[in-house]
């Protein structure tokens, strides 16, 4: 061996962790190779986050922080290492989880992709202003610029260069005449004709508060460059930055004007010139003055005005002319359109963009004047001292597109600037797809397009990226807030993209959250371009396509909890399929799939008729009663409008409840029947760290009655209320119950320690020293699902309440883990269980209608099939579910199916199949329908 290979050893091929303990894992050894796609899969607590995130990331972190300097690291909180006996070779990590933790109304899809900085920059370069009143462009004029304009005129023209010397105060003006006689420049012109200083009567001129000066009297011919240059840098001296130049044949012909100065030079008005934080809605230079950026001022809530958009002007679309006071109004607005040709026969929502405008914002007709909509309002803010019209104005009040900016957040200065006739707020209100097909057409003269080539190239490969893992229908001045947590991962994995990272360790969580099957593929394409790099790509992932397109396979198993923390399989994907782990299993027992939806005819509908929110297009759906019910389609095809929006809030309007914004819908018929309707969204359950597993499902009651009558809790004299962490008594007052203790760190985040008093057990020691078979009620926080059914086995009303937990695959969960920290799909089960445990039957009540916001996100496929009994037990009760779903294998087990499309944004809205899983398959047009198919067609 030589001495230089000695010295620089071959490069590592894997990523070495052993003896891992973090969480549940049991001392774990595992290799991650480098430069490949590792999947890491398990049933739901098995210990994927907890080796990806929680060791592997959090290392990678751990190091980079160390890397930095002292100064440096004194502003980063201290990031304890993970419990693992050694990590060798690991790369500097990113970790891109399926969290929206954005709450800042400025941000936005373009802002965080970084899209939005390349086009400022765009914009900066090659921008071009126009000035609104006389519609030209405004430049700044530079010497070389004017000469070549100059001879560009017809050779032989004679031009006379003339520049203005300002002498605005009366008693200078005879000092500035003499000084420009020293000067050289003794000749005026004055209404076309050329006076000369020293040959007039100066007293004659002393009323003008400047003299147009004229610097030079030329011929345009070959040989007059230098003379027309001198002339043309004089006249910018003494204009200061301004100059008229004169056809001395045609003196009728408006001068033509030059300036230095950003200003169009027909009317003088002064422009800002293009900058960066120009076109920036965060910036003051660029923000709006009347919204300050936001898009939307608090005014007239138009949804309010015109609650349904179905009716027809004559119909009484507009709600707040149908008063007896105000009748007049929509007296005046139905002749008014008559005589415009404005339909009042049509529904509004269906009338052209132009009249609706008119009806809103106001307009001429002939001679007369409609003041819209908004003027109505205006012209009440003047009566506000009576209370009745403050009760009136309060009724349609709410956050309105801003009148002065359309929503498009910038001011007047930005917007007139262009690039291929088009403001950057043009580009920001398009769908990503549209955006992308304009900068792939955009052609622009070679000489701007070599000043940005580098920047509409970015452009292109970032909006290509967003498009390809199926976020295309997001426009980019989407608020990040608005965002699911998948769409916001997939957004931070295009700007991974965009930086071109090599070498990196990234870490994913379920990228295919809320994703469509058809759009897996495009995004597995996007993590081997990530891989091609040469990164290294770790994805905890229960999707089949991505963890059969992986080069690597990890199991962690072989259940959750404490049955968990095992590594059930580490290889190549090509022998995983020969091994026999869970995810194997399931994924050969999903290949003979058999459905069994029921056949019998229900016995009534949910019925939506004419949902037209956002891109829905006048849809009407039908759900059947006491039917597992999943409603589907690409992303941006319309589930969460059509569930949420229609259907939910629409039954919280019917049933009065204030503050509620119901979608556009026609008519909702058939919720008469249930008692509430109940959407179990991915919300989190709680955020307190009081509420826990046990507390949740009200089972925190039995085990208190169980530790009060101990015969030690007696002796004691404890009562039920002692063994209660939210009241003092028994509980430890020095943490009051929660365990640990925050400590307020100036100029830092706050930070939580364990309680020294009680170390982190929530009790004083008379409570803990209290045992029921051997464990204190401490001990019990600390047990899983699983462990406290077997340990309470003899106490059936306890069972009874936490065996919903294990029926919804929740039988890892700690009881003691605060619902704050649960996962969108785990507080979603939580929520179930709870309605399972009611046990309410058919008949003891009228039922419920639940709606469902993906279940299935952070599922393995084995916890899918458990969900699915579940759903079943709600549905064999009475109750009608209905699933807001993308998961192909939940989709097939369900009783009916609504897929909706067949695109995203406006190509989505439509019912493109509705049916039986079978009916759906056999749908040529349905996305879901060709894979339920190929799912179908393997059993």
């Amino acid at each position: 061996m030589t001495q230089a290979a000695k010295k620089y050893p071959p490069k590592a091929e894997t990523v070495s962790l052993r003896g891992v303990r973090t969480h549940n894992l049991k001392g774990i050894d595992c290799d991650i190779p480098h430069g490949k796609l590792t999947v890491i899969n398990g049933v739901s607590g098995s210990g994927k986050s907890s080796l990806a995130f929680d060791t592997l990331y959090a290392e990678g972190q751990r190091r980079y922080t160390e890397s930095l300097s002292t100064y440096a690291r004194q502003f980063l909180q201290r990031m304890e290492r993970p419990p693992v006996e050694s990590v060798k070779n690991i790369q500097p990590a990113l970790a891109l989880r399926q969290k929206n933790e954005v709450s800042n109304a400025r941000s936005t899809v373009g802002t965080i992709t970084e899209v939005d900085d390349h086009l400022q920059l765009l914009y900066t370069h090659i921008g071009e202003t126009t000035c609104p009143k006389c519609n030209i462009a405004v430049v700044r004029d530079t010497v070389p610029g004017v000469v070549s304009e100059i001879e560009s005129f017809e050779e032989g023209t004679r031009l006379i260069i003339v520049a203005e010397s300002e002498a605005p105060q009366e008693e200078h003006r005879h000092a500035v005449l003499k000084h420009l006689v020293q000067e050289g420049y003794r000749r005026l012109f004055i209404d076309g004709e050329t006076i000369d200083i020293t040959e007039t009567d100066i007293e004659s001129l002393l009323d003008r508060d400047a003299f147009p000066v004229v610097i030079d009297r030329i011929k345009v011919r070959e040989g007059e460059g230098m003379r027309i240059s001198e002339a043309v840098e004089a006249g910018f001296g003494l204009g200061k930055g301004r100059i008229e130049v004169y056809f001395y044949d045609d003196l009728d012909r408006a001068p033509v004007v030059f300036d230095r100065a950003f200003r169009c030079n027909s009317c003088g008005t002064d422009f800002i010139e293009p900058q960066p934080a120009l076109f920036s809605f965060n910036s003051s230079l660029g923000a709006c003055d009347e919204c300050s950026g936001f898009g939307k001022v608090m005014g007239i809530d138009f949804k309010k005005v015109i609650p349904n958009p179905g009716l027809s002007l004559d119909e009484g679309a507009i709600a707040c002319f149908e008063t007896p006071k105000y009748k007049k109004h929509r007296r005046k607005l139905l002749e008014l359109c008559k005589e415009r040709g404005t339909p009042i026969d049509v529904p509004f929502f269906k009338l052209p963009e132009e009249d609706q405008d008119f009806i809103k914002e106001g307009g001429k007709v002939g001679r007369k004047r409609w003041k819209g909509v908004r003027g109505f309002f205006d012209s009440l803010k003047s009566k506000q001292y009576k209370t009745h019209v403050r009760i009136f104005l309060a009724r349609y009040r709410g956050y309105d597109r801003c009148p002065e900016c359309k929503g498009s957040r910038l001011n007047q200065s930005a917007r007139n600037v262009t690039v291929h006739g088009k403001a950057i707020s043009d580009i920001w209100q398009m769908r990503i797809e549209v955006a992308r097909e304009y900068f792939d057409e955009l052609e622009l003269p070679p000489e701007l397009y070599a000043r940005v080539a580098t920047l509409i190239e970015e452009i292109r490969h970032r909006l290509n990226y967003l498009d390809t893992i199926g976020c295309g229908y997001l426009s980019l001045d989407r608020q990040s807030r608005t965002l699911s947590g998948g769409e916001m991962q997939r957004i931070h994995l295009t700007t991974s993209l965009g930086r071109a990272l090599t070498d990196t360790l990234y870490v994913l969580d379920e990228p295919t959250a809320g994703m469509h099957a058809r759009d897996t593929d495009n995004l597995m394409e996007v993590l081997y371009e990530l891989r091609d790099l040469g990164n290294t790509v770790v994805v905890v992932e229960h999707d089949p396509e991505v963890i059969e397109g992986a080069d690597y396979v990890i199991e962690i198993g072989p259940r959750g909890g404490e049955q968990g923390g095992e590594i059930m399989f580490a290889g190549p994907i090509e022998e995983f399929h020969a091994q026999e782990t869970l995810t194997s299993s399931t994924l050969a027992r999903r290949r003979g799939v058999q459905i069994d939806p029921k056949t019998a005819k229900p016995s009534g509908h949910v019925r939506i008729v004419g949902a037209r929110e956002h891109n829905l297009d006048d849809l009407t759906v039908e759900l059947p009663y006491e039917r597992l019910s999943v409603v589907t389609g690409v992303s941006g095809s319309g589930k969460s409008t059509l569930c949420e929006d229609i259907l939910y809030n629409g039954w919280k309007a019917l049933q009065g409840r204030g503050g509620v914004e119901a979608g556009a819908v026609g008519a909702l018929e058939g919720l008469d029947i249930f008692d509430d309707v109940v959407l179990m969204d991915q919300s989190a359950v709680g955020r307190s760290n009081r509420s826990n597993a046990l507390s949740y499902t009200g089972a925190f009651d039995d085990v208190r009655k169980i530790y009060a009558g101990t015969r030690q809790a007696k002796v004691s004299g404890l009562s039920i209320g002692d063994f209660s962490f939210n009241t003092p008594g028994g509980r430890c007052e020095k943490c009051q119950g929660t365990g640990t203790i925050t400590v307020e760190m100036h100029f830092m985040a706050d930070i939580e320690v364990t309680c020294e008093e009680c170390d982190g057990q929530r009790y004083g020691r008379r409570v803990l020293d209290v045992e029921y078979g051997g464990k204190n009620i401490a001990d019990v926080f600390e047990m899983t699902v699983d462990e406290a059914i077997e340990f309470f086995h003899k106490r059936e009303p306890l069972v009874r309440k936490l065996q919903p937990l294990i029926d919804v695959g929740l039988g890892y969960l700690r009881l003691g883990q605060t619902t704050a920290t649960l996962s969108g799909g785990e507080a979603q089960r939580l929520k179930l269980a709870t309605y399972i445990a009611d046990g309410r039957k058919r008949g003891d009540t009228k039922p419920v209608l639940f709606i469902f916001d993906e279940p299935t996100v952070g599922l393995h496929m084995l916890d899918v099939e458990t969900l699915v009994d579940a759903m079943h037990q709600l549905v064999d009760h009475g109750h009608t579910v209905v699933v807001i779903e993308h998961n192909i294998d939940f989709i097939a087990q369900c009783d009916h199916v609504v897929d909706l499309g067949p695109g995203a944004g406006p190509a989505g809205g439509k019912l493109v199949a509705e049916g039986t899983p079978a009916e759906v398959a056999q749908c040529e047009g349905s996305y879901t329908g060709k894979y339920l198919a190929e799912l179908l067609a393997s059993a």
